[in-house]
């Protein structure tokens, strides 16, 4: 009899498991993906496979504790619809910014750890391109002084990384600004105007200066984005197992571009399969000739996400 019993619970519990809609993936720190027993975070997609306009994410810290929270357009990625939240490991919210049409826009706001309030802002979508995308209501230190009231006062922006000190006027960055890396001892100095960035100079762990006009430039092949997919289509070779499948669709490639230039940690963050993944891999990985990204002018290492599209012929 306990025999029987024993059985029907275990029964029961994998029965549950296939019933679940929902897609479960488990991180490391550094956001791989990895098995349970090495997680660091843990991702659910709701309602994973149902086919639906819009799917619910969240992302859990290690304790299980909610992380962030979102609403996206897609299964496995899109854009973000409505309010996106964040929360401290301890359970209290951390931040809540909207989003309309794609784009960040309206209000936003910040609380520290201890539950006091942080900061109130405001997005702009109009203003994407521009020093004016974000603007500055009001803005609290850790100790609770109003430092910032209605878009004017000095502020000191700190993480556990970094540090940023400068004035907002009229809820824009105006003046100097001065900020630090607290792990390094990379440096830098900013002039803006009317929230738009006039011109920068950092100072790199090595002592060498970079001067810079824009905020971050992004990764590109170095003969521009119509070599690279004219190289593509030139060199893809679709399987014979896609062609006799009638497989077409879009492939979404993900990679590194390091400091040189150079490709590295190409994955496939949505596929077709029917061997077309691989080859993805396979001609992206063979075109090596990038320009790094660059934040406060030094180089960086970005990750980049490309679409291949294959098409049935004409």
């Amino acid at each position: 009899m306990k025999k029987i019993i024993l059985f029907f619970l275990l029964f029961s519990k994998v029965v549950f498991a296939q019933e679940s809609n929902d897609k479960i993936i488990y991180l490391d720190s550094l956001y791989k993906e990895v098995s349970i027993e090495y997680k660091y975070y843990t991702k659910i997609i709701k309602d994973y496979y149902i086919e639906k306009s819009e799917y619910k994410f969240l992302m859990l810290y290690k304790n299980d504790k909610i992380k962030e929270e979102k609403t996206l357009s897609g299964k496995d990625g899109g854009f973000i619809i409505g309010e996106e939240l964040s929360y401290y490991e301890n359970g209290n919210k951390k931040s809540s910014t909207l989003y309309e049409n794609k784009m960040q826009h309206g209000k936003t706001i910040e609380w520290y750890e201890n539950k006091k309030i942080k900061e109130e802002g405001e997005f702009n979508s109009a203003n994407l391109s521009t020093g004016k995308h974000f603007k500055m209501i009001n803005y609290w230190n850790e100790k609770g002084e109003k430092t910032v009231t209605n878009g004017n006062g000095l502020v000191v922006l700190k993480n556990d990384y970094s540090e940023e000190t400068g004035n907002y006027k009229n809820g824009y960055r105006d003046g100097k600004w001065k900020g630090k890396s607290l792990k390094t001892t990379f440096s830098y100095e900013e002039i803006y105007s009317d929230g738009e960035l006039v011109s920068g100079i950092s100072t790199n762990e090595d002592g060498t200066k970079n001067e810079y006009t824009q905020l971050e430039v992004k990764p590109e092949p170095k003969k521009g984005f119509q070599d690279f997919y004219k190289y593509i289509g030139n060199n893809f070779i679709q399987s014979d197992l896609s062609w006799k499948n009638n497989i077409y669709g879009k492939i979404i490639v993900e990679f590194v571009v390091e400091k040189d230039g150079s490709i590295t940690e190409i994955v496939i963050n949505k596929g077709l399969g029917y061997g077309l993944d691989e080859e993805a891999i396979r001609v992206v990985k063979k075109y090596n000739n990038w320009n790094p990204g660059l934040q406060k002018g030094r180089k960086v290492r970005c990750k980049f996400k490309i679409p291949i599209t294959i098409q049935p012929p004409e």
